[in-house]
This record gives structure tokens, C-alpha cells and sequence, in this order.
């Protein structure tokens, strides 16, 4: 009977709010509250062990953490040092996904943990999630039959190969544990036992393993098993199949975060310290900054440039090191108490309502700095932002994502009896003239879009009751008119490969060259004889790339990015360029002639019509590695063209399909063009079905090619597109 060795790890981090007291009115009116914590769960190592401590501090501060409002993505964090103790959020149906470790598509070391949970947040209360990451890969492990021996000499090898990767066993490390990501349409490992029988022969038989599940250990078995005796002998060799989920926890490790900051009143409500404090002038009540610690609490640095002034001896201590000047800081207006353990810290700093009286005695702002440092060296530090003013409306700031390349939604709140109806004005920052407009209000709350904005500048405005103006002035800048470089494709520089690029400019646009120049053919290449303006286009020929008959087809096709390196006859491209703007739509001027396909496939079939292909993504990628001849680099997306699972998708569930924001694309099934000219295209971008315009991109893709199933060698040797005067189209 074969036995299982195998334990379950479990790493928490408990990123718990502690406050003076548990209360949750502090929040606003449609908004309620997510405590979060995350785990790791490994059930698959022979010997029970606890993570190592490089091992921790990676996972700590590698995991990616996304909070989704249906397909919309609303916050990302990478690493738990990063991540609030508590999270804002709006009502709603909403669902955390973690991720921790690397995914690649085989690996002896190198694991990948998931862990999906969903939440309900509801108007001021708060949810406390707790999310398990398990191994999300397809385990393999195998045991090695005694009997075997009797069969084989020497070590015996086992080869598990996958659509993406492969992993070579061998008895003489029988406690080998294997780590395969395996695509979602191609689940499904070929095992290949191989040994060397007594005369020298070599013995190989294969097994084919389908519809594999991940988050799954496979314990496989391999037995020498003799058969009834006959004249010639004979013998068979067996494999047994054991398949064990991944899941329980039964062990422990805490992950150590960094010190919490938080701040109520005495009346318990609860402020976002990275946002300003709004009080009336002379305030009386008072506040208490309260620092929770996950480790004994070293330093806690208060300081204002106004605590002289105000009666203090400095401006600036160490709240845990007063040396005996516990009463003078007392009578001054600041009391400091605390429970310490080895656990972590819980201290209070109390501001008496004299001290406040003073710090709102007239309009403006008034800053407290205060830093934490524990025993492990973490650290936060938050300022305590006070406003004081008796205006009845306040300026709030602008939702990023509210802000495009010429309008922008101002926002403001009611903090007393209106004397008329809430306004806005705003003005060109460092300008004189300010514009006003009437908002909409709904409860405490009021809003306006403003248009026609002039892209990439800076504005301020304040809210208004009526004539009386907000105290307040916020300001935004608006998106910039951003276009890809060398969009009109007049400069170009080598001859094998031929780059996109001048002698003495950078690299933005890229091409399949780099591959194709080691056959001396260059499948992008400037062409004169057919442009819509400057010297030249770019045309992209499709082609087969190779010698005697020995070689691959290859597309012609451009990118934005950059060829990282040649592997075999494939490639490794690392695609998308920095943008944090978001344009509606690519306009190009184009001319493409398909040709019969010759290179045909799964794909597209021989003798039919070739296809062409353009599209645009902007994005929130968070980056891939890709390798190069000289190291590795780290790209928005990277296509490996000898994996198809590696191929741009917009699908939900995939890396590129969720961090696009908006996608378009123009497919050529037939020949487009104007008699001999180029035509013009425009490429809409479409927000709605993909991301949303409730996020700011960080990068974008663009990919041109003459055959639309180059990625998988298939199209027409004849196909030929031409581009030229690539322009990005803004609101």
C-alpha cells in the first residue's frame, strides 16, 4: 500500500484595526469597511518544516492583492507591507483575489499560491475577510517501487512533460516534488518512464494523464509486477495513480506587518488619516492617535512646528522616551499610555480638547507628524492634517480615475445649513480668472463634470455656498494628449535587423527582425513608394523565413515594446509601453493586400483568403519577466511564441485579459485600401466591456501584423500590410 509523507502550512497576517473602541460610525454614508488577512496553505512537503525566513519575507513582500467589484478592479496592493489595516469601500457585491509566489510552468522549487474569496460590504459596518492561499499548481510526485531493481539497472528516470514545460525525475532523488502550471484548455501531463535493463537496452514506456486538476497533489507509483510464468518469461510495469486535494491547515506563522495608525474623537468617530481632518474653528473635544504594533513598539515620534508656541518645551519627542517629563507633556495637553507584549504593542496618545481649542483657534491648516518604529525595524508614518473653518460647504478631492484629458468631475461636502445652493469654481493653476458652475447636489454630498479642459494641465478649485468660498482649495491635473513615438514611422536605423528606430533616439516600436535577420531577410521594412505623408510607410511583409525548404513561417508584424531574445526559432517579446492616459480610439492610415494562405493550420486552412490584423490595449498590468540574452527584464505583457498559452487575451481569468482597461481591434478579411493609396482606420477603444473608466491605465499595447495567426506560424508568404501616421484620439 503506498503511503503519504505530506504536511500543511498556513502563514497569517491578522491586519486587524485596534482602536480606542470598537466602533464603525465613522465612515461615510455609503461606505462601510474591509479588514483583511491572508494565508498561505502548502500541503505537500515530505517533512514537516516551517517556511524558511527568506522564504517568508518573499511571499511578504511579493504577493499581489486585488479587490474586484464584479469584473471592475478597484484596488491593488503588492505586499503586505502595503496593504491597509482596513479598507474603504463603497456598497456592493465584491470578490479579493491574492496571489504569492511564481508561476511558471515547471519547477522543482518555484510554487504559486491563489487564494479567491468573495464579500458583501454594507453601509457602516465592517466585513472581515479572511483569505487561504493554497497551491494553485498541478503537484507531481513520485514513488519509486523496490521491485523495480530487480528489472533495471541504476537509476530509473521519469520525464513529465506539459504543453508549456517539462520536469525529468529520477529515482536518485526520490523526494522530488514537481510544480506545473498548467493551461485551463490543456490539462493534461505525458509521464515517460525510462530505464536501462540488465543487457544494456533502454526500456521506455509512456502514460498520458488528462483532465488534471490544480490545487492537486498526483502521488504516482511506478512497480516492476511479474507475470505468469511461460516458456519466454515476461513482466509489466505498473503505475498507480493516488490523487490528493491540497487543502486543511495545520500549521502556523504570523506574518509581521507594519505599525497601525489611527485617530478618533471622543465621541468615537473614526478619521482617515490620509485625508484632512475638517473641524469647526475652536473645537473642544478630545482626539486620541492610537498605534497598534504586530512587535514590541521602539520609537513613537510626534512632532509640530507649533507645540512651542502652543506652551510646549519641543516641537518634536519620543512619546515612549519622555525621561520623567510624563506631567509637563500632561499639562501641555498630550498623555501617552500603553500595554506592551511580545505580541505587539497597543498605545495611545491623547489630545486634550485645550490642545485642540488651540490647534483650530483660526482658519487654515494645521500638521502633526507622528512615526512608529517597532523592534523589526517596520515603520509607518502618518500626518494628522487638521482644516478649520466654520464654511459650510468643504472642497474634497477628485477621484483619479474622474479625471481625463479635458473633463473632470469636482467633488464637495455640506458641513452646515446651506445659505444657498452648493457651486464650484475653478481656474487654470497661478491664473486669475476662475470659472463657476452650479453642482448637483444628493444628501451631504454634491458633484460636478466640467468640460472642456485643456489636457495635461493643472487646475484648482474650491467649493461654494452660494458667493461664500470654501476655505479649502484642491487642484488636479488633467491627462495628457500622450502618442506613441515615431508615429509616423520616418525613422529607421540598421539593415539586419532593421530597428524602428534613429541613430541617437530610443526604442519604442519593435519587430519580428531580430528572428528573421538570422536568415538575412528583415520582415518589417521601410517603404517609400506607398505613404500618406513624410518619406516613407512601414510595410509588413509576411513570409517564410528560412533555407532549403528549412526554416518557419513568419508574419510581418510591429509592436510597441522590444524583442527581448531568440529561443531556437521562436522569440520572446516583451510588449507594452508606459501611458497613463486613456484615448478613445487609434486612428492609422493603412493599406493591406492579403495573399492565399500557403503556411495553413488549425487556424486558418490553405488556399483561403489571409487575414491582417491591428489592435490597441491600454492597461494596469502589473509586469512579467522576460528573459534576454543578457539577464532578465520586466515587461507589461511577454509573449514566448513557442507557448501558445503565453499569447495576449482579453479573456477574464487570464493576466492580460485582467489588467486590460480597454481593448480594439481591426481584423482585415479582405484587401483595404484606396486604389493605390493607404486609408484611413479608426480603432475604437472600448472601456465598457473590458476594465471600465473606473481605472487609470499604466501601460499600452499596440500590435500590427500582416498575417492575424503569425503567433502560431500559420498565414500567406504574399501578405503585406503598410502603416503610417499612428495618432492617438482623445475626448
Amino acid at each position: 500500500m503506498m503511503r503519504q509523507y505530506y504536511i500543511t502550512l498556513f502563514a497569517s497576517a491578522l491586519l486587524s484595526l485596534v482602536s480606542c473602541k470598537e466602533d464603525t460610525t465613522g465612515f461615510a454614508e455609503s461606505e462601510g469597511s474591509l479588514k483583511l488577512s491572508v494565508g498561505m496553505s502548502d500541503k505537500v512537503e515530505v517533512v514537516s518544516r516551517s517556511l524558511a525566513s527568506e522564504e517568508q519575507t518573499a511571499l511578504e513582500q511579493n504577493c499581489k492583492i486585488r479587490i474586484y467589484n464584479g469584473e471592475t478592479l478597484v484596488q491593488k496592493y503588492q505586499g503586505l507591507e502595503n496593504l491597509p489595516s482596513e479598507i474603504a469601500l463603497v456598497n456592493g457585491e465584491y470578490s479579493v483575489r491574492v496571489t504569492a509566489g511564481d508561476s511558471v510552468a515547471a519547477s522543482f522549487d518555484q510554487r504559486f499560491f491563489e487564494g479567491v474569496k468573495d464579500f458583501t460590504i454594507t453601509k457602516g459596518e465592517t466585513s472581515t475577510v479572511e483569505v487561504n492561499c493554497g497551491i494553485a499548481n498541478t503537484v507531481v510526485a513520485i514513488a519509486w517501487d523496490a521491485s523495480l531493481k530487480e528489472v533495471f539497472d541504476g537509476d530509473c528516470q521519469v520525464t513529465v512533460t506539459s504543453s508549456t514545460g517539462e520536469l525529468v525525475y529520477s529515482s536518485a532523488n526520490a523526494e522530488a516534488k514537481g510544480y506545473f502550471s498548467l493551461p485551463e484548455d490543456n490539462r493534461k501531463l505525458t509521464c515517460k518512464f525510462s530505464g536501462k535493463k540488465p543487457d544494456g537496452k533502454l526500456y521506455e514506456k509512456s502514460t498520458e494523464l488528462t483532465d488534471l486538476k490544480p490545487s492537486t497533489l498526483y502521488n504516482l507509483t511506478y512497480s516492476y509486477t511479474a507475470m505468469e510464468q511461460t516458456p519466454t518469461g515476461g513482466a509489466a510495469l505498473q503505475i498507480k495513480i493516488d490523487e490528493t486535494p491540497l487543502a486543511e491547515e495545520e500549521h502556523v506563522i504570523t506574518f509581521k506587518q507594519r505599525p497601525v495608525i489611527t485617530c478618533q474623537d471622543a465621541e468615537n468617530e473614526v478619521y482617515d488619516l490620509e485625508q484632512p481632518v475638517y473641524l469647526e474653528l475652536n473645537t473642544q473635544k478630545d482626539f486620541c492617535i492610537q498605534v497598534a504594533t504586530s512587535s514590541p513598539l521602539k520609537t513613537l515620534m510626534i512632532q509640530n512646528e507649533n507645540f512651542v508656541k502652543w506652551g510646549a518645551q519641543v516641537n518634536q519627542f519620543d512619546a515612549l522616551h519622555l525621561d520623567g517629563q510624563e506631567e509637563t507633556l500632561k499639562s501641555f495637553g498630550i498623555s501617552v499610555s500603553g500595554e506592551t507584549s511580545l505580541s505587539g504593542d497597543v498605545w495611545v496618545v491623547t489630545f486634550s480638547k485645550e490642545l485642540v481649542a488651540k490647534m483650530t483657534s483660526s482658519e487654515g491648516s494645521v500638521s502633526t507628524t507622528i512615526e512608529a518604529i517597532d523592534s523589526n525595524e517596520k515603520s509607518r508614518k502618518v500626518v494628522w492634517n487638521i482644516v478649520a473653518s466654520n464654511a459650510t460647504v468643504v472642497t474634497d478631492e477628485t477621484i483619479p480615475y474622474e479625471v481625463w484629458t479635458s473633463k473632470a468631475t469636482l467633488h464637495g461636502t455640506v458641513r452646515g445649513t446651506l445659505a444657498s445652493a452648493p457651486r464650484f469654481r475653478y481656474r487654470v493653476k497661478n491664473t486669475t480668472d476662475w470659472t463657476t458652475v452650479d453642482a448637483v447636489q444628493a444628501e451631504s454630498s454634491f458633484s460636478k463634470e466640467i468640460t472642456g479642459l485643456k489636457p495635461g494641465t493643472t487646475y484648482e478649485y474650491q467649493a461654494m455656498d452660494g458667493d461664500q468660498v470654501s476655505s479649502v482649495t484642491k487642484e488636479f491635473t488633467t491627462e495628457a494628449l500622450f502618442q506613441p513615438e515615431n508615429a509616423g514611422f520616418e525613422y529607421t536605423s540598421g539593415t539586419s535587423p532593421i530597428l524602428m528606430y534613429g541613430d541617437g533616439q530610443s526604442m519604442w516600436w519593435d519587430t519580428g527582425n531580430h528572428g528573421s535577420a538570422t536568415m538575412k531577410k528583415n520582415v518589417t521594412a521601410p517603404d517609400t513608394s506607398v505613404k500618406h505623408s513624410g518619406n516613407q510607410s512601414m510595410l509588413l511583409s509576411s513570409q517564410f523565413v528560412g533555407i532549403l525548404g528549412i526554416g518557419k513561417f513568419a508574419a510581418g508584424n510591429l509592436f510597441a515594446g522590444k524583442y527581448l531574445k531568440t529561443d531556437g526559432t521562436d522569440g520572446i517579446l516583451g510588449w507594452g509601453r508606459p501611458c497613463t492616459s486613456r484615448p478613445k480610439a487609434l486612428k492609422v492610415w493603412v493599406r493591406y493586400e492579403p495573399g492565399n494562405v500557403d503556411n495553413g493550420g488549425s487556424h486558418i486552412a490553405n488556399g483561403s483568403t489571409d487575414q491582417g490584423i491591428i489592435y490597441v490595449a491600454v492597461g494596469d498590468w502589473a509586469g512579467q519577466e522576460g528573459e534576454t540574452d543578457s539577464g532578465v527584464e520586466t515587461w507589461p505583457f511577454v509573449v514566448k511564441t513557442k507557448n501558445a498559452s503565453s499569447l495576449f487575451s482579453t479573456e477574464k481569468g487570464t493576466y492580460s485579459g485582467n489588467g486590460t482597461i480597454a481593448y480594439g481591434e481591426k481584423v482585415f478579411t479582405e484587401a483595404y485600401k484606396d486604389g493605390e493609396n493607404m486609408k484611413e482606420l479608426t480603432i475604437d477603444l472600448n472601456y465598457d466591456n473590458y476594465g471600465g473608466t473606473k481605472r487609470k491605465p499604466t501601460s499600452i499595447i499596440i500590435v500590427a501584423s500582416a498575417s492575424k495567426y503569425g503567433d502560431y506560424f500559420e498565414g500567406s508568404g504574399t501578405s503585406k500590410m503598410w502603416l503610417d501616421d499612428m495618432e492617438l484620439i482623445y475626448e
